[in-house]
């Protein structure tokens, strides 16, 4: 079955802090990322990439357009996307603007309500649905000499011996982790950028990647920040990073751009280049729609690619949301498929809830925000399906890298990273090992382990020191790795 709507993207306001050690400028309110999300016809809820401010997501209407962007999914059975899609848009008189081969096998076009029609009723074809668009406001960054984020001593510790080697330089770790998100600052002395693909025309072009929105550079540090004696240390310090750019200058992101990094990152783990296999994926997205069945066959292409992504070997992190309610209408994060990270606050970079809710200027008692505690803005699970892959990581005051410098910084789009980096860490230490599905359960076993062994090392919220039905999941952690 397919769908159509046409979207009207809001003004977006800023509400994000940017700030460092050193220098500060001052922001009206310490707020995360606030995801916005459009509610609108069948599955077609709009996204929100947060970006250090609020999101908004393009609103659907009734209004039917003449034309719009639409994802073709084909059957399995066709073996040749690029043959089918050419031979229908023969038949029905459109163009195919992407052929996807990896994650799905399928095309993106613009159509027209009735050339969907026919498109549908192909018999080569499985579903189609209408192509989605979302919106990433700006913000700036500040510089700062080298220091280790309170978020990344929470996590990581510093007495093994294993973090000790881990932290004497780059080449330790050599685990690939994707950023799909606004791009990354290539140029960066602190990131290990080994390359990356823009896919804002909703094909991959290889690029020397570039992020004039920040938000990426914000999560490619908190995953693999250098410990180079320059700026900040990340969670698997110095391990490769391949930027995956979906959001072009203006903050906007299709659908059509999402699948085409879903599928590129996909297509690593199938060339004959072993050295760019991508091990581990960061989407720091959060939109409006349930869960699908089946892995979103026949009605979320999103879903659907991600299935087929982990069976090829790619594990993913994803931000839990930001909106302070149960993710069980959040996607991606309610799939069941991917790792789900909640945010918690910590500001002292120790266990024990002992500090004052100060970050720099900004006291976040005024939100009822307190150390150790589960992040005021998270979203949290409440179902046994959606526990079975919550985690949660650090998500405020968090200090990382940003186009010509660093910025701090609050969401769960920043817990996501440092997981994804935790999760790229167990796989370099042989930790987590196999396929992707089992370097998840393995991830999640050796997290709720550790907070079983050391319940000092949680924070309020976890499952040890629960909080009513909000289910925040056991802390993450490298300290084991």
């Amino acid at each position: 079955m397919f769908s159509q709507a046409s979207r009207k993207a809001s003004k977006p306001k800023l509400t994000s802090v940017a700030r460092t050690p050193r220098r500060h400028r001052r922001s009206s309110l310490p707020r995360p990322d606030t995801d916005w999300f459009g509610r609108g016809l069948a599955s077609l809820a709009a996204f929100a990439l947060v970006a250090g401010g609020s999101l908004m997501a393009a609103v659907p209407s009734n209004a039917a357009a003449p034309a719009q962007n639409y994802i073709v999914v084909l059957k399995d059975g066709v073996v040749d996307a690029g043959a089918a899609a050419a031979a229908q848009q023969s038949a029905y008189g459109f163009t195919a603007s992407k052929v996807y081969r990896n994650a799905v096998n399928g095309y993106s076009a613009t159509l027209t309500a009735a050339q969907a029609q026919r498109v549908q009723a192909d018999p080569s074809v499985d579903f189609v649905t209408a192509g989605r668009t979302f919106q990433q406001p700006r913000d700036l960054g500040t510089a700062a000499t080298q220091e280790t984020p309170l978020w990344r001593k929470r996590i990581a510790g510093t007495s093994s011996d294993v973090r000790k080697a881990l932290d004497r330089g780059p080449s330790r770790i050599n685990v690939n982790v994707a950023v799909i998100d606004s791009g990354i600052d290539a140029t960066h002395p602190d990131l290990n950028v080994k390359g990356g693909v823009d896919c804002q025309s909703g094909s991959p072009v290889d690029v020397t990647p570039v992020d004039v929105l920040g938000h990426g550079t914000f999560v490619a540090g908190v995953i693999g920040a250098r410990n180079n004696r320059l700026g900040v240390i990340g969670t698997a310090p110095g391990t490769p990073l391949w930027s995956v750019r979906v959001v072009d200058d203006a903050g906007l992101i299709s659908e059509e751009s999402l699948i085409c990094a879903i599928d590129w990152v996909t297509s690593t783990r199938k060339d004959h280049d072993d050295s760019n296999d991508i091990a581990v994926a960061n989407i720091s997205i959060a939109g409006g729609a349930a869960d699908t069945p089946n892995c979103g066959k026949g009605t979320d292409p999103m879903h659907y690619a991600i299935c087929r992504s982990v069976r090829a070997g790619v594990t993913y992190a994803v931000a839990a949301g930001n909106a302070g309610e149960d993710f069980a209408n959040t996607v991606p994060a309610t799939y069941d498929q991917v790792l789900t990270a909640t945010a918690m606050g910590d500001f002292d970079g120790k266990s024990g809830g002992d500090a004052a809710p100060i970050c720099g200027p900004d006291d976040f008692s005024k939100y009822g925000q307190k150390d150790d505690q589960p992040a005021f803005f998270s979203n949290f699970a409440t179902t046994s399906d959606d526990k079975a892959h919550t985690v949660s990581g650090p998500g405020v005051c968090m200090l990382s890298t940003w186009p010509g410098g660093y910025n701090v910084s609050n969401g769960t789009s920043f817990a996501s990273p440092a997981v994804a980096g935790s999760v790229a860490l167990c796989i370099s230490q042989k930790a987590c090992t196999g396929s992707a599905e089992h370097v998840m359960e393995q991830y999640l076993d050796l997290t709720k382990s550790y907070s079983k062994r050391h319940h000092d090392y949680g924070f309020g919220g976890d499952p040890i020191h629960p909080i009513g039905g909000q289910y925040y999941g056991y802390l993450t952690q490298t300290v084991s790795f």
